[in-house]
């Protein structure tokens, strides 16, 4: 299309031009005619003008010489360019040198901390020489992010650990917390109750004593930050050492009136036994011990008319223990009449010789 239209635009330049020419030819010779006229008027000469109708106006044909010159310019400024014009940018554009060297860019390692020097490397070389390279800045380590303060302001307690020192005692370690008042040691035997077994205290270690051998036991640290705020660690087990003994079984709890008898079945590996009383089989209190292979043991100095519970645990030498026995009631007999009463009872007891 495009094609066509410069086409058509060349015909009307070969149509106009040639009219032009001939139209400012034409006033030309007219001018010269009449420099003529009146140069001869001057010298006497008188001559008669053409008529009207002999003579042709000039200003019908100048009309269409300018209407064509100027639909030939307007048309030429709103066309977009021609191939010559696109033969003559390319020929322009590849005759202009190559750039000796690519731009240089500077690189910046960290947006926003550092800034890009203003002086540009030198080059040495022509096209394919590379600018100097700037001074390496400090990059952060392989994992992308800045190294942690070991433990952190409010943090919870890391890297904490529990590793058995005996049959019944176990060692913890954990890094400090910055701005922690105290600890917390939280254990557990299941993973789900916990209880406090040292509180507030500002030590990273602690020892869990009188535990029993061979058992499981799960730790967690507690840090106490910014007043009422407790931050808690991931939970850890330990096992402590040796071999728990079977739970001896009590056999009889038998209460005479201020006193209860008991016996229970020996058991292997034991050093003796701990024998444990409460008052409603909830709350246990430490009664006594027997040597290694006593299975007896008397609790005297009992209310009359009461029961009592009692249970028997197993204890080793390097201090563990087993499960306790199930426990077994005992309830004392009521207290019998007094001396005086008795003889009282009796017909004739003052009277007999």
């Amino acid at each position: 299309m495009r094609v066509v239209v410069w086409a058509l635009l060349a015909l009307l330049a070969l149509t106009v031009l040639p009219v032009v020419v001939l139209v400012f030819a034409g006033l030309i010779r007219r001018f010269q005619i009449a420099r003529t006229g009146r140069a001869l008027q001057r010298m006497g000469f008188v001559g008669s003008s053409p008529s009207a109708s002999e003579t042709r106006s000039i200003w019908p044909r100048l009309g269409v010489g300018l209407a064509g010159v100027l639909a030939l310019v307007v048309a030429a400024a709103w066309l977009p360019g021609g191939p010559l014009g696109r033969n003559l940018a390319s020929t322009v554009v590849s005759s202009l040198p190559a750039p000796t060297h690519a731009p240089f860019i500077p690189t910046v390692t960290n947006p926003g901390s550092e800034h890009p020097s203003s002086e540009e490397p030198t080059t040495t070389g022509g096209a394919g020489s590379s600018p100097a390279s700037p001074a390496s800045a400090p990059s952060p380590d392989s994992s992308g992010s800045p190294p942690a303060d070991a433990g952190g302001d409010g943090g919870a307690p890391s890297a904490v650990t529990a590793l058995p020192a005996s049959a019944t005692a176990i060692n913890l370690d954990w890094e400090s917390v910055s701005g922690a008042a105290g600890y917390d040691v939280e254990r557990s035997t299941d993973s789900v109750h916990w209880s406090v077994v040292s509180a507030d205290g500002k030590q990273t270690r602690f020892t869990d004593m009188k535990l029993r051998s061979g058992t499981t036991y799960f730790y967690r640290v507690a840090a106490h930050v910014d007043g009422d705020d407790v931050v808690r660690s991931d939970v850890v087990s330990a096992t402590t050492t040796g071999v728990t003994p079977a739970a001896p079984v009590l056999l009889s709890a038998t209460g005479s009136a201020t006193s209860v008898d008991l016996e229970w079945s020996d058991v292997d590996g034991e050093s003796g036994y701990q024998i444990e009383r409460s008052p409603d089989g909830t709350s246990w209190d430490q009664l006594g011990n027997t040597g290694q292979g006593v299975t007896s043991y008397v609790d005297n100095g009992l209310a009359s008319s009461t029961t009592y519970y009692y249970r028997v645990v197993a204890i080793t030498s390097d201090g563990g223990s087993s499960d306790p026995s199930t426990p077994l009631p005992a309830t004392t007999d009521a207290s019998g009449p007094s001396t005086s009463d008795a003889n009282a009872a009796q017909p004739g007891a003052l009277n007999s010789p």
